[in-house]
């Protein structure tokens, strides 16, 4: 079990840095960033609270941006003697639908899983509890109770710029649950099989 979740721990701290690479990279206007660049270490400050007792930050950087650039998010380009970082078209499209807030694509096939949203925003945020409540319904997940909603398809993605759109960490939570009892009316709401 340990095992398991030290896996997913990994995997969830490489998609914080790889988001915050494109989250820069979209936001920066031109969209080139210098790989060597000074300020390019803080991205992981916002990804992952404990960088700088972790191994080599800019490995970190470095192994995210060639997995970014596998997916075609983004390239490198040489330019006067330095290696950048440029968001590609696709990685515009990728960024854009995140923002946007909008319903989230659904993948032909579903993994089996629930994604599960869950929030406890104070009372006396609940102007910001309103808002979270709106995106998440906007992303297409469907309530289950008053702040849990659940969705069947990866959208780790868009709650992680969510949370960082509000300024929300620990109030709202992304669960991955392999099975939700009783979850016909869910099935028959994202037409998934009955089984």
């Amino acid at each position: 079990m340990d095992t398991m979740e030290s896996t997913s721990k990994k995997r969830m701290r490489r998609g914080q840095i790889e988001r915050a690479i494109l989250s820069t990279l979209a936001v920066a206007g031109v969209g080139l960033v210098a790989m060597a660049a000074p300020n390019a270490l803080q991205l992981l400050k916002y990804a992952d609270p404990d960088w700088m007792i972790k191994r080599d930050p800019k490995q970190r950087i470095r192994e995210a941006a060639n997995r970014l650039k596998k997916k075609g998010l983004v390239e490198f380009v040489r330019e006067h003697g330095r290696v950048h970082l440029r968001i590609t078209e696709k990685g515009r499209r990728r960024f854009g639908t995140l923002v946007s807030f909008g319903p989230l694509p659904r993948p032909k096939r579903w993994d089996g899983k629930w994604r599960l949203v869950i929030f406890d925003i104070p009372e006396k945020r609940h102007g910001l509890r309103a808002r979270a409540r709106g995106i998440v319904a906007g992303f297409g997940f469907v309530r289950l109770q008053d702040s849990v909603w659940a969705y069947p398809y990866d959208c780790e993605e868009a709650v992680a710029l969510l949370k960082a759109e509000l300024h929300i960490r620990k109030d709202l939570l992304y669960i991955i649950a392999d099975a939700i009892e009783y979850d016909v009316p869910l099935r028959k709401e994202f037409g998934l099989p009955l089984e």
